[in-house]
């Protein structure tokens, strides 16, 4: 027959929980305590004195210890409303007859104000750490979907996990999905082998950035300035790879490049054309030199040595008849012979002026074409408005002279 292993009866069961800091009541049979471990609770001055029973030392709802170990069964953590708003954490252990030869209670009461504070304190740390990531999640997703430039995570072996709506347009074929597909097929040519060497050089947090020829949806091929990110996430890593499409900027390059061969072209039409207006209208001057100088000074001459009125007149109406025939040839132009000879009071440039103007040239143009500031060109437009008689009129420069032959 085996014998059971002795157990000797503690002297002070306090000896167990010396180290406790909670409030700890050691009662007999009957409820009243006898012994008091740990501070009392401030808010319940009783709480830490011997000889009451334990309910009304903790300010319990109960009358006897029956009642009292009905409403707070013993073994169970309870959570007990006290004065003031305030709570503690209440736990009834009897004692075996082996600790105590008459039995009894252990009573702790645990101020649960530090933990309740410590648990929201966590809680509202989690609400916000759960309202951070929410909305980390959901700002994510927007800067993803709504990125005008094709944008694709990959895994470390170059597979496909999500690509935004720009990629699946640019990139994605009908009916077939990017996720699950090799970076590769979304490349074109030597850009593969490129992008792999990327990947594997790339250490965490590194970024990559190089032309490439990306692969379009109809089998193509396109320029693109790729920009490759290595992400390092909790427990693995991801690539983005943006791929920013260069082709618009091709072509814009190659419509300037045309633009500006045509412009070029049709400036050195209108140098020409400056030219030859400038070599007409000196040749011009020449011949109205001429006839002056053979037809009017004579005539002018005579009129000074002739005394007879008559005579003086008849060599008036010659030199009139001659005045006429250089502003026009025919009686038609007579009335606008005044007009058409202030042209011939113009200066040089301004008469260069008046040429682009009747050509529908603008300010601006007629700058650049004349190497002059828009500032001199208005100031020629004033001149020439003056010395036409339009100073003060409705009519445009442009009008008036487009009325008036060519004066190339």
């Amino acid at each position: 027959m085996t014998s059971e292993p002795a157990i000797t009866p503690l002297s002070d069961p306090g000896d167990v929980i010396d180290a406790w800091s909670d409030l700890v009541l050691f009662a007999d049979a009957s409820g009243t305590v006898l012994a008091v471990q740990g501070q009392p609770l401030a808010y319940l001055p009783d709480s830490g004195r011997a000889g009451q029973p334990f309910w009304s030392a903790l300010g319990l709802e109960a009358g006897t210890l029956d009642e009292a170990l009905e409403r707070h069964p013993a073994m169970t953590i309870h959570d007990v409303a006290s004065a003031g708003g305030r709570n503690f954490l209440l736990r009834v252990i009897p004692l075996a007859g082996e600790v105590a030869r008459h039995g009894g209670f252990v009573i702790v009461a645990t101020d649960n104000r530090p933990m309740k504070s410590l648990y929201e304190t966590y809680e509202e740390r989690l609400e916000d750490n759960i309202t951070a990531l929410s909305d980390s999640i959901a700002l994510f997703n927007a800067l993803f979907e709504t990125a005008k430039d094709p944008t694709i995570l990959t895994d470390t072996a170059g597979v496909v996990l999500s690509a935004n709506v720009a990629a699946g347009a640019r990139l994605g074929q009908p009916g077939r999905e990017l996720s699950g597909r090799d970076v590769g097929s979304l490349l074109a040519g030597e850009s593969r082998r490129m992008m792999r060497r990327a990947m594997g050089s790339l250490d965490q947090g590194g970024v990559w950035a190089g032309r490439v020829d990306g692969a379009d949806g109809a089998g193509g091929a396109y320029p693109a300035e790729a920009t490759l990110r290595r992400i390092r996430l909790t427990g693995y890593s991801l690539f983005q790879l943006i791929l920013h499409d260069l082709s618009p900027q091709v072509e814009l390059r190659a419509d300037l490049r045309d633009q500006k061969a045509e412009v070029e072209k049709m400036n050195i039409a209108l140098k020409r054309v400056i030219k030859t207006v400038e070599e007409d209208r000196r040749e011009m001057r020449q011949s109205l030199t001429s006839q002056v100088r053979q037809q009017m000074l004579p005539a002018l001459e005579r009129i000074a040595r002739a005394e007879a009125a008559d005579v003086r007149e008849g060599y008036r109406a010659v030199i009139e008849e001659r005045l006429a025939d250089l502003a026009g040839d025919g009686p038609a132009q007579a009335g606008s012979m005044a007009q058409d000879a202030a042209l011939y009071r113009l200066s040089p440039r301004e008469m260069e002026v008046c040429q682009l103007i009747q050509l529908g040239r603008t300010g601006a143009e007629i700058a650049g074409l004349l190497n002059l500031s828009f500032e001199t060109v208005q100031t020629h437009r004033k001149n020439i408005r003056r010395k036409l008689g339009l100073r003060g009129s409705r009519t445009s420069l442009h009008a008036y002279l487009r009325q008036k032959p060519p004066l190339s």
